[in-house]
């Protein structure tokens, strides 16, 4: 399949709601090799947070259950809420894992233009902070580091290269904002508090990526 057939599969996936069809067709385009237009890239984006966020949705459901008199004092209850947030961990972990990986190798090492440079390391600081968000106490910490730093090597390409108005820089100065004052304190907090704390910085990062990716796709749209 030729990447022009992969990426009009990928837009119609994208319409009908077929987000896994959809990362399929833009894991072919990925992979043929050739530098991504702003439009792939932000396919590309798309169909993995959409995946992504469904994981984190249920994620955030078992845990609700997981803390709540519907499983305690039930212990074979709680046993199987462990189970199936365990087996969404997994899932989780794997695709950004996965996410990772791409970005790596081809797409930060083969992006040409700036803007590309910026936009793919910010989608890996996004995705090491999603794995912080599920990871052990031991690992969350490393994770919350890559995402920090990830962020601030797109910070200081985005300074020099884009314009303050770029919707890419714009969120990501919004993102290391956000992370650089949380980091320090996440330590401090209890496992109560840090739950509390994390539900609106995650709402506020969601609409922050709608909202850059809304403002991307109409700025291609009135382009010549």
């Amino acid at each position: 399949m030729s990447r022009e057939q992969s990426m009009h599969l990928a837009r119609l996936a994208d319409k009908a709601n077929r987000f896994g069809d959809m990362l399929e067709y833009m894991k072919a385009v990925v992979t043929s090799g050739i530098d991504l237009t702003s439009e792939e890239r932000n396919l590309f984006c798309a169909a993995y947070k959409m995946t992504v966020d469904s994981h984190r949705r249920s994620w955030k459901v078992i845990t609700s259950v997981e803390k709540s008199g519907e499983v305690t004092g039930h212990p074979i209850h709680l046993a199987l809420a462990r189970k199936c947030k365990a087996k969404i961990e997994k899932d989780l972990t794997h695709t950004c894992e996965e996410v990772l990986h791409t970005l790596e190798t081809p797409l930060i090492s083969g992006a040409i233009s700036h803007e590309a440079r910026v936009f793919f390391q910010k989608m890996a600081g996004d995705y090491y902070r999603y794995l912080a968000e599920v990871a052990a106490e031991d690992t969350a910490q490393g994770l919350a580091q890559s995402s920090l730093e990830a962020y601030t090597r797109a910070n200081a390409i985005s300074a020099i290269h884009l314009a303050p108005t770029n919707p890419i820089r714009l969120g990501l100065t919004l993102n290391l904002s956000a992370i650089d004052s949380a980091i320090p304190l996440l330590e401090s907090l209890t496992e109560a508090e840090y739950s509390d704390a994390v539900l609106p910085i995650q709402i506020l990062q969601l609409n922050l990526a709608r909202w850059t990716f809304n403002m991307s796709v109409d700025g291609m749209e009135e382009e010549p």
